[in-house]
């Protein structure tokens, strides 16, 4: 059995970055906060300037740009220090599971020592055969499921402005990324990412940018089918495409197979809990109303972290009894936010870097 490694590139532009105090739009860092310059790096000359990754799951994370000052980076609880560096200004490999991120510029930054950020590299080892495969899903594969409300281009994008429109994607596989425009006038809202009931909220308002990744996740367990579901807000939302990291039954090793509770490698429709049909439409309701009361911040809380896992895992698991097909759910469906992570770690536990 030998571990795959997949590396995936989380460009600046992503709107799953939090940048602090403030961001613009400038050819300098002069102004207070990041700014975005013409070549598309997020810099920053202001000392306490942060910048944030919230959650994601791997082994290891790399940061890339430059670094004209000190900067202290903590990953959960533990803090760094670091000094002048180019390229590669950080990396640090990490156990194999969720984090989060953050990166407080020193004391010594100014217009003339500035750190510049343009991209982060997260990797993850799975316990796998093989490798998986990138799988591109588009508004004309059948695959995906969309609600009323969404206007498709023949390009394959999809738009809408309908409040609580989705779209649902069911596969087998080890991550997932979703790919947009954030920040237009096509894609400026919020809107719900959950997969396997797990629920982030992101808000879409990265400054302008045509393409990005809005949302990656790793760390899913290869031997079980899982549920994706895009949930818009109240404003506007366009999607370009999905690509899965696709695994199949020979590629899983026998131990992770069996940690799920029957067979699932024939099953065409992948089923969710049953009380979602209920109690996502008044959760959901409940939650973008509560966020629309706070609207200085940028996003809402997310569950994050060793803690917030260790609490999602006290959850329990979902009863397979308690399903519907995906077929069978409202136009406008949103999953619950009940928490299930047995499906997210098993495949990863114990896997190595190689």
């Amino acid at each position: 059995m030998s571990g795959v490694v997949l590396n995936y590139t989380l460009l600046n532009t992503s709107p799953m970055y939090d940048f602090g105090p403030t961001t613009g739009s400038s050819s300098s860092a002069a102004l207070s906060g990041w700014q975005l310059n013409t070549a598309s790096s997020f810099i920053t000359g202001d000392p306490g300037a942060n910048l944030s990754l919230p959650f994601f799951y791997g082994n290891a994370l790399s940061l890339f740009g430059s670094a004209g000052c000190t900067f202290d980076v903590s990953i959960d609880t533990e803090t760094t220090s670091h000094s002048l560096a180019s390229g590669l200004i950080f990396q640090q490999d990490l156990d194999l599971e969720f984090h989060n991120f953050t990166l407080v510029v020193g004391s010594d930054a100014d217009a003339n020592a500035e750190l510049v950020f343009d991209y982060a590299v997260i990797t993850s080892t799975y316990d796998l055969d093989e490798a998986p495969t990138e799988v591109i899903y588009n508004s004309l594969t059948e695959a995906l499921a969309f609600s009323e409300g969404w206007t498709m281009s023949s390009n394959g994008s999809a738009q809408t402005n309908f409040p609580g429109a989705s779209v649902a994607l069911n596969f087998t596989g080890v991550a997932f990324a979703i790919s947009g425009p954030s920040g237009t006038d096509s894609s400026a809202g919020e809107f719900g990412v959950y997969i396997d009931g797990l629920v982030t909220f992101i808000a879409n308002n990265t400054i302008g940018i045509e393409s990005t990744t809005l949302y990656y996740l790793g760390g899913l367990n290869p031997a079980d089918q899982h549920t994706l579901i895009i949930v818009n807000d109240n404003a506007t939302f366009a999607l370009d495409s999905i690509v899965v990291w696709q695994t199949s039954a020979e590629s899983v090793p026998s131990e992770a197979s069996s940690t799920t509770s029957g067979s699932h490698s024939n099953v065409v429709k992948i089923v969710v809990p049953i009380v979602a049909v209920v109690a996502a439409v008044l959760g959901l309701v409940a939650v973008f109303w509560l966020r629309r009361r706070r609207m200085q911040r940028r996003r809402a809380p997310k569950l994050s972290g060793p803690f917030g896992m260790r609490i999602a895992r006290t959850l329990g698991k979902q009863s397979p009894a308690d399903t519907v097909a995906l077929e069978n759910m409202p136009p406008n469906f949103k999953a619950d936010s009940k928490v299930d992570l047995s499906k997210m770690e098993a495949g990863a536990s114990g896997a190595q870097s190689s």
